[in-house]
């Protein structure tokens, strides 16, 4: 299949700030609002929506193919994701699946396998609620198994990679995550939302895992 230009290369609660006009610049995971509401703060202490699966799982019922004889596909999607309470939405618009791992890792090679979704993010215009590739990650049904996206390979190969986007702000790139060899084409893309509290107004913002399914 002949890959776009941009395709790889095979070889919380946080605090909100009232912001009607200028979107305010400010900490990680700050936001503003431009509604007459106040401060909103992300809860750190609120549990983590992703988990990692195990390095020792089971990758496969069966016995996967070596890395040196599985080859590169690239598949264009319409895959997307909309936070109605933040405005955010997120697509992802093209899957890899076997990704050539960098020289030097056979350890990494012989266990994982690198998947790259290329995502276009667009912010909200109502909070300063910043999207960040840390938000992804990637579920997949055989073996079962929930992964974060990774930047182990940030600038390794010939791609622009995903960037964090700010309020009324895009960006567009590829994020990868490494998931067990063997593991079959049913994947989905998750965006993991964290909770936000309005301060002044106790209005509260719940952490909410959205997903949309990558292939079946």
């Amino acid at each position: 299949m002949t890959r776009s230009s941009d395709a790889p290369s095979t070889t919380s609660r946080t605090r909100l700030r009232q912001l009607c006009a200028v979107a305010l610049v400010v900490p990680a995971l700050t936001l503003a609002a431009c509604s007459g509401e106040s401060a909103v703060t992300a809860d750190p202490t609120a549990p983590a929506t992703t988990t990692t699966a195990p390095a020792t799982e089971t990758a496969t019922p069966t016995t996967p193919p070596p890395a040196a004889v599985e080859k590169v596909s690239y598949k264009n999607i319409n895959a997307v994701i909309k936070d109605p309470d933040l405005g955010h939405t997120i697509t992802a618009t093209r899957i890899a699946r076997h990704l050539k791992w960098p020289a030097g890792q056979p350890v990494g090679a012989e266990q994982f396998e690198i998947v790259g979704v290329r995502v276009r993010f667009e912010a909200g215009t109502r909070y300063s609620a910043t999207l960040d590739p840390s938000m992804l990650s990637l579920i997949a049904a055989n073996p079962k198994q929930t992964v974060p996206s990774t930047t182990e390979f940030k600038g390794l190969w010939s791609t622009k990679d995903l960037t964090k986007a700010t309020r009324e702000q895009w960006s567009s790139g590829w994020v990868f995550f490494k998931v067990n060899r063997g593991t079959t084409s049913a994947l989905t893309l998750a965006f993991n939302r964290p909770a936000y509290q309005v301060s002044t107004t106790d209005k509260a913002i719940n952490a909410k895992t959205f997903t949309v399914v990558l292939s079946k």
